[in-house]
């Protein structure tokens, strides 16, 4: 799925709205919201280097992805 949207979306502007962030990690641009408002923006390295949302939210999704691999 992933190979297709990168597909789809190269070359293009492109919105996605998603909860699982892997959908995101090689956007430009990630806005992340919070209560209708957008509270951090950035891409996904510096989202994680900033600490705040966006990084907790990885955190808990990549640890458990990959724990959930380990069997």
């Amino acid at each position: 799925v992933q190979t297709a949207l990168e597909r789809l979306m190269q070359g293009r502007t492109t919105i996605v709205i998603a909860h699982r962030l892997a959908t995101v990690l090689k956007a430009d641009r990630i806005l992340v919201m919070e209560g209708g408002r957008i509270v951090e923006e950035g891409t996904h390295q510096s989202l994680v280097a900033k600490g705040g949302i966006y990084a907790r939210l990885a955190k808990l999704q990549f640890e458990t992805g990959a724990s959930a691999f380990k069997g």
